[in-house]
Order: C-alpha cells, then structure tokens, then sequence
C-alpha cells in the first residue's frame, strides 16, 4: 500500500517541475505572484479560478492519468488566453505531448489578451468523458464475451458489466494510457507506457471470491504483456479455492473429494450416431439454440457428429430424433495424454490430484511436484529450482484454479495453471446487452439479432 502511493507521489510531483518549467512566464504575465508559482496544488487552484474552472477539478489529481488530462486542460486555457487558442495550436499541444507549452513559454513573445472572443464551452462533454473513464477504471468495466468456453451460462454476443469493487478495488499498475483501451491499439501497437509500472495494490473487498462464483482476471500466460493489468483478459467460473484440491475423473469434478454440485447449464462433448438420415442441423441451432456441432464422420449412410450440449439437451435430442442410435459424453480415456495440459500425464478428463496454493502455507517439494510449483516460485521469487534442495517453500499469494463452464471446449486452469490474487479483475454482474450473431462472419451486422430475453439479466 505505502509503496503505491509513494510512487503516486513521486510521479505527481515530477509532474508539479514539468507545469512549473512549461507555464512560469504564463503566471507573471497574468499577473500572479511569483511565490504562488511554487506552491503545489494551490497553483492549479489559481489557475482553476483565473478562467472560472470548479473547484472539483482537484479530485483529477487524485490518480495519475487524470492529473495528465488536468493539466492539458489548464494548458490549453493558458495558451487560449493568450492568444494561441487556434484549432493549429491545440493540435500541436496534443500531438507534441505538451512540448508545444514549452516552446511558447521559452521562445514565443506572449502577451495576455484583455478580451478573449466567447467560444462555445465543452466543460460539459469534458466532464462526462472523464466521470466515464473513472467508472470504467475504479468502478464497473465493460466487456463482451469473444467465445464459447461458458456457455451456456454466457453466450458469444453478451455483453456484460464486470464490477471492480466486490473482489477489492485493483489500483492500475500501468497509470499512464490511452483511456478505454486494455493493451493495444491496432496490431502490436501497445496503447500504454510499460516503462513507468506501479506496485500492486488492492482495496479490502465487499466480498471474497467464493468457489462457483464467474471471475473476470488477466489471463497469467499472456507472454505479449508484462504488465499484469494489461494482459489479455478471460472469463471462467473458480471451482477451486486456496488450499482446495482438485481432481477430475471421467469428465467428473471433485473438489476436496467431494463430487461437484449439479449446474444445469454445464456443457460437455456429447458423440452423435444416425442412421439414414442426417441430424437435421437447422432445427437445431434455430429451434434448440445449439451452436458448436461437428459432422466427425459419414460412412455407409451413417452420421457421426460432436456436439457441445447440456445434460438436458442431449436426453432431449434422444427422445426427439428416431434415427438415433447413441448418444454419449466424449470422455477421453485414463491413458490419452492431452496436448499442452498442465501435467504430463493428465487429460481434461482424467486431472489430479492437484492442490491449489494458499498464502502462507508451507509447500513440500520433492521431484514429483516441483514442476507443478516451479511456475509459481518463478512468479514470486523470480527464479526457477532445478533441484528441490530447499525442501520447503512459503507461498506468498493466495491461487485459484478456473474452469469453463462448456468444459470440452475451454481453454482454463487444466491447460495453463493457477490464477494469481493479483490478476483477479472483477465479478461480472449483468448482462446489458446480448447480440446473436454469426460466429463465422460477426461483422455481418444484417445478420444480428438481440435476444430479448438476456437483456437486463443479473448474473449469478
């Protein structure tokens, strides 16, 4: 905590030198008495009163980006006010990242002017574009779901409202961005300076997470972004707790030993036969809404699919269709050792057991295990153990394990590990918005249609 604001206050005070050295000549020219000049805060307050800014203009100064917009505020109503208010300087003062305030102050012969033509006043537009940034970056995040990995529980299209507050408040590490962008702008063009990063730092939560709850986090394998808040992000449901231990057989969760509780909207890989006649695709997706279908195989007029279905949905198929001869989950075999799973050995449905780390625990190593834990000691210490000759080792951050609820077709902590605390990013709350639209080509706009029923939807 202490080292986040020491660096906030670091920053802001390099930023009180840079206003200082751009606009000196600016303040004796209007007038103001050099002391004034040098004081922090107070000379944004004079500056806020000299051209009838609120007062609440302070608060921007509370984070680091917002004291950016500030001052660019402040700057152009200085060079307004003095003559250069032009469309020409306001572009230069924005595209020289300031530079250009520099320029006049050092070079240019300025001249305040007594009468300044009236201009039509954007304070309005301003405010409600910063009051935006804020609560999209303290407060509740938008995001849209991309993929399939948790259906049925979310579906592609929906477009939902993630809070930052019930799991604690994550200040941002990488304070200085474009606003409304996460980590790039087009292509590989980074939309944020990775050079100046923050310690983390989070709020004391309304609530912890609780296993079963969706959890909105940095996805921790994403090697483009160092930035912990900049890395991409994914959307799973936690089915496993600090201290939990995890395993799975024959496609079955057992956390602690215990079978999971049944959730009617988990999917699994069900295998299709027919006879004859194929399955008739378009009933399907029109009147059943089911999506991820795959013709595997047709020989001999015999139909072989994979299709991504509830419990409920597959006895439904069985009894609707006579042309079925079997219907059952896709369950990979003991054996069957699944690319890039996150122990050799082990497949999505053969996993464990695995136990998951809890802050202040003491973690025995040995041969058989060090691999697993070797990632997170890399996280913590920074370093990788090839032999495990420190036989025991403190975990310093509570891991949580995350899965899809469309559990063959999710690609989560049995693929790539555990989350880390300070990766988690939020609860999802509400679906706002839910967009059907063709997954092969979604920019077809003609073929979008709402689904009315989603609209407004809490999530539990």
């Amino acid at each position: 905590m202490h080292q986040y604001f020491v660096f906030s206050g670091v920053f802001l005070f390099f930023e009180y030198l840079i206003h200082i050295l751009g606009t000196w000549r600016f303040y004796q020219k209007s007038g103001i008495n050099s002391w004034k000049i040098f004081i922090p805060i107070y000379n944004i307050f004079i500056l806020l009163k000299t051209y009838n800014r609120s007062r609440w203009y302070l608060f921007l100064l509370l984070t680091p980006l917002t004291s950016i917009i500030l001052l660019f505020i402040l700057w152009m109503d200085l060079i307004r006010f003095f003559g250069r208010g032009r469309k020409k300087d306001i572009l230069l003062l924005f595209f020289s990242a300031g530079l250009y305030i520099f320029y006049i102050n050092f070079f240019e012969k300025i001249q305040k002017i007594e009468k300044i033509k009236k201009k039509e006043d954007h304070t309005g537009i301003l405010l409600a574009i910063i009051f935006s940034f804020i609560t999209h970056t303290y407060i509740i995040q938008p995001f849209v779901i991309p993929t399939s990995s948790m259906e049925r529980t979310l579906l592609v299209g929906d477009f939902i409202l993630v809070s930052k507050i019930h799991y604690g408040l994550r200040m941002p590490m990488s304070p200085i961005s474009i606003p409304f962008t996460h980590n790039n702008i087009i292509g590989n063009v980074k939309s944020y300076i990775s050079i100046l990063q923050w310690p983390y730092f989070r709020f004391h939560s309304v609530q912890s997470i609780q296993r079963n709850d969706i959890v909105v986090f940095n996805f921790p394998k994403d090697s483009n972004h160092q930035v912990i808040d900049r890395k991409d992000h994914y959307i799973k449901r936690c089915i496993g707790l600090p201290g939990d231990l995890i395993s799975i057989k024959k496609g079955v969760l057992f956390v602690n030993h215990r079978k999971e509780n049944f959730f009617p909207e988990k999917q699994q890989a069900y295998l299709i036969k027919t006879e004859n006649v194929p399955l008739n695709i378009e009933y399907l997706k029109n009147e059943m809404d089911i999506e991820d279908i795959e013709l595997i195989e047709e020989k001999n007029d015999e139909y072989f699919y994979q299709i991504m279905l509830t419990k409920k949905k597959a006895i439904q198929i069985k009894n609707l269709f006579d042309n079925v001869v079997f219907i059952k989950k896709n369950i990979f075999p003991t054996y069957f050792q699944e690319d890039y799973i996150f122990h050799s050995g082990w497949n999505r449905d053969f996993f464990g057991p695995l136990h998951i780390p809890k802050k202040g625990e003491l973690i025995k190593l040995n041969l058989k295990n060090l691999h697993i834990y070797n990632e997170i000691i890399t996280y913590e210490k920074g370093k990788i153990i090839n032999d495990p000759s420190e036989k025991y080792y403190k975990i310093k951050n509570n891991y949580y394990f995350m899965m899809g609820d469309n559990r063959h077709n999710s690609y989560d902590s049995r693929y790539w590990g555990f989350v880390p605390e300070d990766h988690v990013v939020g609860k999802p709350i509400l679906i706002w918005m839910s967009i059907d639209w063709d997954r092969k080509n979604p920019f077809n706009f003609f073929s979008w249609k709402l689904r009315w029923n989603r609209i407004m939807k809490t999530i539990n």
